[in-house]
């Protein structure tokens, strides 16, 4: 019977970004519509409006976060970190508001995905996927300044996909950055506008909902 009020995964921490965004806005609008959320909601507890104004913080200061901007990314990271403080008050009290009244189905209302969505075999299905180190090769892309092609080995069930780069030697984590988004396949992938004359550093992984994978040995290029 304790296990009914103990339903939804207030996990977000797997979760991309974009994902994220979907996940606090859907949050967002069943709060909203819940009278028995908004009635003598205290001061403290967040209204949906708040959550919506954290998305559009991170997907505002994503621009220069998925270029690499160390600065960009830390402020990301921050208003990630106060929007899952808020999502878990939520739910929270969304609990204490279906405990009170015995029913447990209140919390199938806001939207959260269940906290087991899968079993044990699948679950170690997935985890095998992750650890799969994709092979990566780089080349540059005929006629064309400024451009290289990526190619990964596949992945079964293992998209998306997410590239790093690292203009010169990667003397940290913080060295490598994110060119822009993620990609539904690791057959074909063209990145362009990058500096002539100067060698970037390239690797991959996969960044699927159950976690991301290992990256790929680095594999470095001049681009032409």
């Amino acid at each position: 019977m304790v296990e009914e009020y103990d339903s939804v995964d207030t996990n977000l921490r797997k979760q991309t970004f974009p994902q994220l965004f979907v996940t606090v806005t859907d949050l967002a609008d069943a709060l909203d519509a819940s009278s028995l959320y908004n009635e003598n909601r205290p001061a403290h507890v967040c209204c949906g409006q708040t959550l919506r104004e954290h998305v559009l913080a991170m997907k505002e200061l994503s621009a220069g976060a998925d270029r690499g901007d160390v600065l960009f990314r830390e402020q990301r990271q921050r208003v990630r970190e106060l929007c899952e403080l808020d999502v878990l008050g939520s739910v929270s009290y969304m609990k204490t508001i279906a405990i009170h009244r015995r029913d447990p189905s209140i919390l199938h209302t806001i939207k959260l995905p269940p906290k087991e969505t899968a079993h044990k075999s699948s679950r170690k299905a997935h985890s095998s996927r992750q650890n799969v180190e994709i092979r990566l090769d780089v080349k540059h892309v005929k006629g064309e300044t400024g451009w290289i092609l990526v190619q990964g080995s596949h992945v079964r069930g293992g998209g998306p996909y997410l590239i790093n780069l690292c203009k010169g030697e990667p003397t940290s984590e913080a060295s490598w950055y994110n060119p822009g988004g993620h990609h539904a396949s690791c057959a074909k992938i063209i990145l362009k506008n990058l500096e002539p004359a100067n060698r970037y550093y390239v690797r991959m992984r996969t960044d699927g909902p159950e976690g991301p994978g290992p990256w790929s040995q680095a594999v470095s290029i001049i681009v032409l």
